[in-house]
């Protein structure tokens, strides 16, 4: 549908230096690429190559060295970068980094509470936003230590979704998992795209995940390429 097609985050020659007292290194050059809700996009490159840079800017904790990255036509730089991530872009990490001592529903129901949404209301929606990742009630009094590496990714997942945001941005997320498990969130991730029209960002090393993209840009020394669209 051309409603789920639509560009949300645009790159224009985006380049980035790293500078210390002695030497500028240039993480990325002149990148030109953009993002439309209800797709997945993989960004694969060996370690080094840039994309985790790249992700942090479009996450917002940084901005361009030179070039221009506009969130719905707006330049980030002009926008509140905080409430950029609170409430519309998340990320979810190979770590998982889920609060260790706050139970799974806590987990997720932390970025309501930063919003503001009232306890009753964020516990609802955080029961709906676990049950969308396919996560069983029994869990959801738990620790995170108490539970599977795929469990506290699909967690990490929720908790993302519970922003409220359209972009989700995935650093090696499956780079944890089996492959029993790491199929499970590639699919959660192609769904939350392709049925709930979200962008879906993910950089990876895996080809598994890259093949289930529907887009697959390549980064070498900075340099972003199309593989396949």
């Amino acid at each position: 549908m051309e409603e789920n097609l639509e560009k949300i985050i645009e790159a224009v020659n985006v380049s980035y230096i790293y500078q210390t007292k002695y030497q500028k290194t240039k993480a990325l050059s002149e990148v030109n690429c953009s993002f439309e809700r209800g797709k997945v996009y993989a960004i694969t490159g060996k370690s080094g190559s840039g994309k985790s840079t790249f992700l942090s800017l479009l996450a917002g904790l940084d901005v361009p060295t030179e070039g221009m990255l506009a969130v719905e036509g707006q330049d980030m730089r002009k926008m509140n970068r905080d409430a950029y991530r609170l409430n519309r872009a998340s990320v979810i990490y190979q770590a998982f980094h889920l609060f260790p001592l706050l139970t799974v529903m806590e987990n997720v129901m932390f970025p309501m509470e930063l919003q503001h949404v009232a306890a009753k209301e964020a516990k609802a929606r955080a029961q709906e936003y676990l049950a969308k990742v396919g996560l069983p009630e029994t869990l959801y009094k738990k620790m995170p230590g108490m539970i599977s590496g795929g469990e506290q990714q699909r967690v990490a997942i929720a908790r993302a979704i519970a922003a409220g945001g359209e972009i989700l941005l995935a650093d090696e997320p499956t780079g944890n998992l089996d492959s029993q498990n790491e199929k499970v969130i590639v699919d959660l991730l192609c769904k939350l795209a392709h049925e709930d029209n979200y962008a879906v960002i993910v950089v990876t090393h895996n080809e598994a995940v890259a093949a289930a993209a529907d887009v697959v840009y390549g980064m070498s020394d900075g340099v972003l390429s199309v593989v396949r669209e």
